[in-house]
């Protein structure tokens, strides 16, 4: 699904598969010299606003995209990206993945990290795809400006309350404007109905 046309410049390509009785073989995209994003943050803690917004950009089309061709990835976060020295990223390890559903899918067989957990797999018996995304991107982007993640445990993941850590922040964003970025990260940019698609 994800090799239909448009194909995104970045999640790695699958160029073909091969099924076996036991297992897939994936011919993918081999992309060199890359590194993961969590490698680089680890070197670079605290990172320009710059330089994350140009990330964070990537990735959410990165996600948006998987979204638009009917897949969940169901695992994003920075160790699932590869950076380039050019600072572009490409989304990998759909292992989690699912199909899409607008249905949504039960909450206690969640398989990403729980780093990047969305509060409503502890909470409800079902969550979904996009806000779970647009979670994962927030837990994300955190990182990347604070140099450290935003929970600790499953409780503060519920409590969902986050504390800023870096004073290097944009001084222009004033504290109301940082409240709705953690409500609304990404604006409309991972808005999706099934309808749009049809």
């Amino acid at each position: 699904m994800i090799r239909r046309e448009p194909i995104s410049p970045y999640i790695i390509q699958l160029y073909e598969w091969f099924e076996h009785p036991r297992k897939f073989t994936l011919v993918m995209e081999y992309p060199e010299p890359y590194e993961s994003l969590l490698d680089f943050i680890d070197r670079n803690p605290q990172l320009d606003e710059t330089i994350v917004r140009v990330f964070m950009r990537q990735a959410v089309l990165a996600v948006q995209h998987c979204i638009e061709h009917d897949v969940f990835h169901n695992d994003i976060h920075e160790d699932n990206f590869l950076l380039k020295h050019t600072l572009e990223i490409k989304l990998i390890d759909f292992g989690c993945g699912q199909l899409f559903s607008s249905d949504g899918y039960e909450s206690d067989v969640y398989v990403g990290i729980q780093d990047h957990c969305p509060p409503e797999v502890f909470t409800d018996p079902r969550f979904h795809a996009v806000p779970a995304n647009v979670w994962a991107l927030g837990v994300m982007l955190y990182k990347m400006v604070n140099a450290c993640p935003p929970f600790r445990n499953r409780t503060e993941i519920t409590q969902a309350k986050v504390t800023f850590q870096s004073s290097n922040l944009s001084k222009a964003l004033s504290s109301k404007d940082r409240s709705s970025l953690m409500c609304r990260p990404f604006g409309n940019a991972l808005d999706y109905s099934p309808e749009s698609t049809a």
